[in-house]
């Protein structure tokens, strides 16, 4: 079945099933994409936010985003899904960074004083 776009129609059960794969914990966790210029699906920044609150505890509105890295994920009816496998971010003034398996403080990312 395809829909307006001529592009395969996924289930929202499909997608439910791989994004509890995706987000490989234990809790429930919800990863929000967005269409990419290159035309993939990624996930969004709001996203990666909230996916650090959840894992490490930090207050979302508190999480500053830096860099990150995004990996493919997997692909569902022809569009490739990519999140972030890793990132540094500020919050406080103080830089951290993850692989979302594990946390460090990471200076670089510090609030400079001018």
């Amino acid at each position: 079945m395809t829909n307006a776009n001529s592009r395969a129609s996924i289930s929202t059960g499909a997608v439910s099933e791989l994004l509890g794969i995706v987000a490989n914990s234990k809790d429930s966790m919800t990863i929000a994409f967005e269409q990419a210029e290159n035309g993939c699906m990624e996930e969004t920044h709001v996203s990666l936010r909230r996916r650090i609150a959840q894992v490490w505890g930090f207050e979302y509105g508190a999480i500053k985003l830096m860099e990150g890295s995004m990996m493919a994920r997997f692909e569902l009816g022809g569009m490739q899904f990519n999140i972030y496998d890793s990132v540094q971010f500020n919050v406080g003034g103080k830089g951290w960074s993850t692989d979302f398996k594990t946390i460090a403080r990471d200076s670089a990312y510090d609030d400079k004083d001018n």
